[in-house]
């Protein structure tokens, strides 16, 4: 799970402990395979299981879980055609859950969440 949360923030370069990208790019297309159906669902309410999972895996405090699911949400679109899993790559599995990262940071109490996660492996920005 550390090592999707790193993926999430984009960390895996600056982390030293970090494990390699291509273990990591697996893991990431075998969780989102395994909750295609869930995710759809929960994306579509912007909470639910799979939604707290990454949260968790991103260490977002639960005070902003809301947050965090209404963000997916509204770019349900996107993140659901870069999980079809007819096209579900290890790679794919990297970019999707960069992306995940990459809107996080747009929201001040998401990207604070980020910097915690970041600074709990040494790494300050």
């Amino acid at each position: 799970m550390g090592g999707l949360g790193l993926l999430i923030w984009q960390a895996l370069k600056v982390v030293p402990a970090a494990p390699a990208p291509a273990e990591v790019g697996q893991a990431a297309q075998v969780y989102l395979r395994a909750r295609t159906h869930q995710l759809r669902e929960d994306l579509a309410l912007g909470a639910g299981p799979t939604i707290e999972d990454l949260a968790a895996m991103a260490r977002i405090r639960r005070e902003n879980l809301r947050v965090f699911g209404r963000l997916l949400r509204e770019h349900r679109g996107e993140l659901l055609t870069l999980a079809d899993s007819s096209t579900l790559t290890p790679e794919r599995a990297i970019a999707w859950l960069e992306r995940v990262g990459q809107l996080s940071r747009t929201d001040p109490r998401l990207d604070a969440d980020r910097r915690a996660f970041l600074a709990s492996y040494g790494v300050v920005e």
